[in-house]
């Protein structure tokens, strides 16, 4: 055998070698890719349930939730409750815009993400009334949602909008 058809078999060799390699490193990095998106999904449904055990197991605030979220009596909230209800929208709006975050990277699916901004445009009046900090493009996002072909409002959200326009948010200036 002469030295080049030698150099030449083992250049095509080596090469063979380097595409293989390539094909497992791809493999490789769709299998960790699926392993990531699982791992922050059960983070995820860890902190909501997390979340609402500590509802269940609080009577008041999960009666205060009640109030709020299933039977709209907003008349019934005190300053000091309207002020717990603040602090869980903000712990919302941010998983919320994290979730916006993710997909605008490619890092989540759709079906979540739509659950995400939807349900952030449903409380977008509300975040807006308890002056909750809105991050910009995030923000613009939810509230075009909001104004698309196809959305409906829960009726926390409709419910919301209505008692708001007589009552002054505590957070006013």
């Amino acid at each position: 055998m002469k030295t080049n058809t030698f150099i030449t078999l083992s250049t095509a060799t080596a090469n063979i070698g380097v595409l293989v390699g390539l094909v497992f490193l791809i493999f490789e990095l769709r299998q960790n890719s699926a392993i990531a998106l699982s791992q922050m999904t059960q983070e995820r449904a860890a902190m909501l349930v997390d979340q609402n055990i500590a509802y269940v197991t609080n009577q008041e605030i999960s009666k205060l939730m009640a109030r709020i979220y299933t039977h709209f009596d907003f008349d019934s909230v005190t300053k000091d409750e309207w002020d717990q209800i603040a602090r869980h929208e903000i712990i919302v709006r941010t998983r919320q815009r994290d979730i916006w975050f993710q997909y605008s990277k490619g890092l989540i699916d759709e079906e979540v993400y739509l659950l995400a901004i939807n349900s952030a445009a449903n409380r977008l009046p509300l975040w807006e009334w308890l002056k909750i900090p809105l991050p910009g493009k995030f923000t613009k996002d939810v509230a075009n949602r909001s104004k698309e072909e196809g959305f409906q409002g829960s009726p926390i959200r409709t419910k919301f909008i209505e008692w708001s326009k007589n009552n002054k948010s505590p957070y006013e200036i």
